[in-house]
């Protein structure tokens, strides 16, 4: 009898092994942990904030705030997604360096060779009512309901602004016609194992800032619709170290 016991005892065991093991091997087998890092630079340049940049005409640069946001995005092989990342608004904050590491859980044998994701905040989501986390209104990158999400905030210190102290505020933004502010930034990047590392170069913008006449933009506008585009064209894969 104490037999029978024991080998019931086991069987019982043993089924539930085989009933409770599987429900647990498929996160660990079929994901992988991936960082996508974003590092704001002039140039070669690291910028950090409140540190004097200069630039190669010798003015001198500095900045207070640099906000934005990264939205939507999706890696691809030869054209098709293997990993989208839908309703994601991400806002990167250079007073908090931790917000310029993004981390997901992707396929583990996932392989692509290009990126694509929104810089700004999509005109769905800007009419959408009330948001919490990142698109939470009081953390300073909200207008009005009228106006919408700012996608991208830069303030500072500019030798060349002719305004009080030097200084400017470049609030781009805008998602009604004729000023849809969002843009589509697609970069080509070949597969790494959990990391890639994304620079993003400011040196263009501040070339094409009109310094005399429009130091300052605070609403959206064409100016803010063309400095979008300039830096969506800003954003590179990182060289490797």
């Amino acid at each position: 009898m104490n037999n029978r016991l024991k080998i019931g005892s086991f069987l019982w065991f043993a089924l539930l092994c085989i009933l409770v093991l599987p429900n647990n091997l498929p996160a660990q087998i079929t994901e992988k942990s991936f960082e996508l890092h974003f590092q704001p630079v002039f140039r070669t340049q690291k910028i950090n904030l409140e540190e004097p940049i200069r630039t190669s005409q010798g003015d001198s640069l500095a900045l207070h705030t640099l906000r934005f946001y990264i939205s939507n995005l999706v890696f691809l092989k030869k054209g098709k997604p293997v990993f989208t990342e839908t309703n994601s608004h991400h806002l990167l904050d250079l007073e908090k360096e931790t917000s310029f590491t993004l981390r997901f859980q992707l396929p583990k044998n996932v392989d692509f060779d290009s990126l694509i994701f929104d810089l700004g905040v999509d005109s769905l989501t800007q009419v959408s009512g009330v948001m919490g986390g990142d698109l939470d209104p009081t953390l300073g990158m909200f207008w009005t309901w009228q106006s919408g999400y700012i996608n991208t905030k830069i303030e500072g210190f500019c030798s060349r602004s002719p305004t009080r102290n030097h200084e400017f505020q470049l609030h781009l933004g805008g998602y009604l016609n004729p000023f849809q502010s969002i843009q589509k930034v697609v970069l080509p990047a070949l597969s790494v194992e959990n990391r890639l590392n994304l620079e993003l170069d400011l040196a263009l913008l501040f070339e094409k800032v009109n310094w005399a006449q429009k130091p300052n933009i605070m609403s959206p506008c064409m100016d803010a619709v063309q400095l979008s585009k300039v830096l969506s064209k800003s954003f590179k894969v990182a060289d490797e170290e």
